[in-house]
């Protein structure tokens, strides 16, 4: 006598909601873990960029320097006249650098917002103009160029930066926090010059000069460059 086989049904068992909720809060915890190292190795790339960029900024201005026996004049970032793109100089009619590299810092800094989407460094300094007969009045004879930094915070001007006016120069480290207080700077040019006050007008070098010292990190300077 034949038997009939019966038929079995398989089932497959889902996730319970308790096993969902496990496995999402695995997830939350790892990026929770995971994301900020993320972040301050970004941040830490961007510092570098900075840095390696301005490096490369300073030898090009030396190399200027060595041809003209001057340096281009102040770079304001928010501007398209000549006289005060100065780092454009670098680029044509000699290309002393191949092109102007973008502040890392400059996406959320105030020239950003203004539109400028392609924002470089930022320099200035003690302009030829005090040498009396200077064939390029407006070019510098000491200069500094700086990045926003992580707090994306502008702490000095182009046209004030190697004396003590009042606003703070805080140099950026790292081991206050990736995102601390303080710019990215780089002096260059004759260091006699730093915390060396002028008057807006020709003057004889050493006689109308106010000499209250360049502060930088609570230390003061005179004739000679801060750390960088």
């Amino acid at each position: 006598m034949l038997k009939r086989k019966s038929s079995h049904q398989t089932w497959q068992r889902g996730f319970t909601l308790i096993e969902l909720l496990i496995v999402i809060a695995i997830i939350l915890i790892l990026i929770a873990i995971a994301l900020p190292n993320f972040l301050e190795a970004q941040m830490r790339a961007r510092v570098t960029k900075a840095k390696s960029d301005m490096r490369s900024l300073h030898l090009a201005m030396d190399s200027y320097y060595l041809d003209w026996r001057v340096y281009p004049p102040e770079h304001e970032r928010d501007t398209r006249n000549r006289m005060q793109r100065g780092l454009s100089w670098l680029t044509a009619p000699i290309a002393y650098i191949k092109f102007l590299p973008e502040d890392p810092f400059a996406i959320l800094g105030d020239d950003y917002a203004k539109g400028y989407t392609y924002v470089t460094y930022e320099a200035g300094g003690i302009e030829q103009r005090l040498v009396p007969l200077a064939m390029c009045p407006s070019c510098m004879v000491t200069w500094m160029m700086f990045s926003n930094g992580p707090d994306y915070q502008q702490e000095i001007w182009a046209e004030e930066p190697t004396y003590e006016n009042g606003r703070d120069v805080t140099n950026y480290a790292p081991t206050n926090g990736t995102k601390s207080r303080g710019g990215i700077y780089r002096w260059g040019g004759d260091p006699w010059w730093i915390g060396i006050q002028m008057a807006y007008a020709d003057v004889v070098r050493a006689k109308t000069a106010l000499k209250p010292g360049l502060k930088v990190d609570g230390q003061f300077y005179m004739n000679r460059f801060p750390p960088f």
